[in-house]
């Protein structure tokens, strides 16, 4: 997993989680007795191909170093490079809350998920990076409901034949 709040969606960046992070913000105050730190004001915090803009950002770290955040924002974006590809996968919702250790993300608050084309929205959206699965809850009720628009994939040609009859 990358850094705070940096939830590789499905084939991100891989050596995103190698890079140094960069987190810039009008303010900041930390508590190294509880080792949380939080950000405040236009903070713009990126790592490799990944990028997140908020209002805010709160990080904790364990003895072993991060291992969680939450952002909050209207709407805290992130952006990140698919592996292998010139696609990105972008997201945006009320608030973010990464956990570290369990590598999950989760999107709260008119949440929105786009890869490629592909677009994915609900009042909740929760990506688990280990297993790549994600799920999407509406906000209850009719009006709530989850909307996924996913296009078709570019159909690979078929194999023709030749005369003596093999491929």
């Amino acid at each position: 997993m990358s850094c705070a709040l940096a939830a590789t969606v499905a084939h991100a960046e891989k050596a995103d989680k190698d890079r140094p992070v960069q987190i810039e913000a009008d303010s900041v105050r930390f508590d190294d007795i509880k080792k949380v730190a939080v950000y405040e004001g236009n903070v713009s915090m990126s790592q490799g191909s990944f990028l997140l803009l908020a209002e805010r950002i709160e990080v904790w770290q364990d003895d072993k170093g991060f291992s969680g955040g939450n952002a909050t924002g209207t709407p805290v974006r992130f952006r990140q490079k698919l592996e292998g590809k010139n696609d990105y996968a972008e997201g945006y919702a009320d608030r973010i809350e990464h956990d570290a250790i369990k590598e999950t993300m989760r999107m709260i608050g008119n949440a929105r998920l786009k890869q490629a084309d592909d677009d994915l929205r609900g009042n909740l959206i929760v990506y688990n990076t280990l297993t790549e699965v994600y799920e999407a809850t509406g906000a209850g009720g009719a009006s709530g409901r989850v909307r996924a628009i996913i296009q078709p994939r570019a159909k690979t040609p078929a194999v023709t034949e030749n005369k003596a009859g093999k491929p």
